[in-house]
This record gives structure tokens, C-alpha cells and sequence, in this order.
């Protein structure tokens, strides 16, 4: 019998699996399909909330991996799968320089290691951050490099021959966010007296980050997950600010604001056109 098809999320730190991707892996798993996510660093560099900072911060790496087991629990996407490598901190920090962290890693050594875990656990969809990373963070911006490289890689024979037997990923997604949507975020929050985590820009040509909609590859209703999604994010305990967006947003607005997870389609094996409402679209029996 052959196994399921599978989904392979490729993400930073823990906590960026819920919030760009937690929808779809919550949404196959119940479908049946195999779900999995890689988080390439241990966050050990993140904010400390809801807990003693100076007790939390020796040992945070430690707290963040069981939150994010926590949270793969609820969206059915097995055990954490660690690249192994240290949070480099916000763009412009002292992290940045730490020879350990994802941002100065081998970048043939990172490619390596995520070859390893597909050809491990062998997706036929990859999905990983658009070329800016969502915001520009170093670790989101090495996620998009290593994962599109290891994504070709491994499926060559000649290539990391002792990660394990070559494997073709026969679709590649990359997550990000429409600058229509955000705009009219923006829009809908100034008209309530709300902050927005995106600023005040409120004309979709004046984001500098995003996706215009004629390049979105799919979009993908997770409405059915959106209780899911909002329990997975609460077990990053952590990271979640109490003055968090997340955690503020008015009920009327979830839907809008997680309703859908968008993509960018940046390679599929199988005929694509337009924008595909399943990652998986071509793919299924």
C-alpha cells in the first residue's frame, strides 16, 4: 500500500509553524495526510512572556522545544524535527554574528541536514517563507535559501549520498501574506482604533513586504481550523505578548484576518494554473 501523501513545512524558530502554516497542517491532518514541520533553530534568542525572563532565558531553548511540541501535538504534525542550529536574532543584533546561529551557518552543511529529513520523511509537498522571509528576519530569509536548495537536491543521487535515498518534492509553496489583504487589515483595524502588527500603510503599493494577488499560487481555506490554529499558537506561551495581536483580535475578525493561508507556487511537477484552492491540487488520487 503506499503511504499517504505528504506535507513538509520548513520554518525558523518555533511558533512560525502555527502562524504562517497552521491551518494547512491542521487541516491534511484530519484529511489523513502526513504532516510534518522542520524548525531550523531553538528560538533560544525569542522574547520571554507569562514567565520569570531571568529563571527562563538559561533554559529557553529547552521551554520553546516543548512548546513546540505542544503545539505540533494539536495540528496533528508529529514530533519537532530540529536542524539544529542557534535563533540569530532580529536583523542588525548581536546574534547575527554568533558563529552557531542559523544566519552564519555552512550553507552547504544546513542544505545537507535538511536533506536529510526529506529524504527521511519524503513529502510530496514542501512548503517554506517567500523570498523576504515574511518580514526580512535572517533565520526566515536562510529558511527560503536552504529549503528551495535542498528541495532540488534531494532528489540527486550524487548529492549528500549518506542523507539517505534520493526523494523528489513534486511541489514547492512558499508562504506569504497578499498586500491587499494587509491594506485592507490596516483599513478595517484604523476604523476600529485598533493597532495593526503591520503598521499604518494602509495602499496595498506602499507595503514594502507581501505578495500582489496576480502572483499567489494558492489559497487555501483553514476556516474549519481556525480553532486549531488559535490553540497551537496559544501553547508558544513564551512569545505571546499579552498585548499580542494574536491574542487581541476582535472574534468577528479571525476569520478574516486567519481564514486563509496564501502561497506563492514556486515549482510543481504537475500541471498548475491559476490559483489552486489545495496544496495537493494534481497530486491526489
Amino acid at each position: 500500500m503506499e503511504p499517504a501523501l505528504g506535507l513538509l513545512c520548513v520554518h525558523a524558530h518555533p511558533d512560525d509553524e502555527v502562524i504562517a502554516t497552521g491551518g494547512i497542517l491542521a487541516r491534511y491532518a484530519v484529511e489523513g495526510l502526513r504532516t510534518a514541520v522542520v524548525t531550523c533553530t531553538n528560538g533560544d534568542r525569542g522574547e520571554i512572556h507569562n514567565m520569570d525572563a531571568d529563571a527562563t532565558r538559561p533554559r529557553l531553548a529547552e521551554v520553546r522545544r516543548a512548546e513546540l511540541a505542544e503545539s505540533l501535538r494539536l495540528l496533528g504534525a508529529g514530533e519537532p524535527r530540529l536542524l539544529g542550529y542557534r535563533d540569530s536574532g532580529m536583523l542588525g543584533t548581536p546574534g547575527n554574528d554568533d558563529p552557531a546561529s542559523f544566519w552564519r551557518a555552512d550553507f552547504d552543511q544546513a542544505v545537507g541536514r535538511l536533506v536529510g529529513q526529506l529524504r527521511a520523511f519524503r513529502p510530496d509537498v514542501l512548503v517554506t517563507y517567500d523570498a523576504f522571509g515574511g518580514y526580512g528576519h535572517p533565520d526566515h530569509l536562510q529558511a527560503h535559501r536552504v529549503a528551495l536548495v535542498a528541495a532540488e537536491a534531494c532528489a540527486i543521487p550524487a548529492l549528500y549520498p549518506d542523507a539517505g535515498d534520493p526523494w523528489r518534492v513534486r511541489k514547492v509553496y512558499l508562504a506569504t501574506i497578499p498586500r491587499s489583504a494587509i491594506a485592507a487589515a490596516n483599513v478595517e483595524l484604523a476604523r476600529r482604533g485598533l493597532p495593526s502588527p503591520f503598521g499604518e500603510v494602509q495602499r496595498p503599493e506602499d507595503l514594502p513586504f507581501g505578495t500582489a494577488d496576480e502572483e499567489l499560487g494558492a489559497v487555501v481555506d483553514v476556516r474549519a481550523q481556525l480553532a486549531t490554529k488559535l490553540a497551537a499558537l496559544r501553547a508558544h506561551r513564551s512569545q505571546l505578548d499579552p498585548t499580542s495581536f494574536f491574542l487581541n483580535i476582535p472574534a468577528d475578525l479571525e476569520e478574516l484576518a486567519f481564514g486563509v493561508e496564501c502561497f506563492v507556487r514556486q515549482r510543481s511537477d504537475v500541471v498548475a494554473s491559476g490559483v489552486e484552492d489545495d496544496l495537493f491540487a494534481g497530486l491526489r488520487p
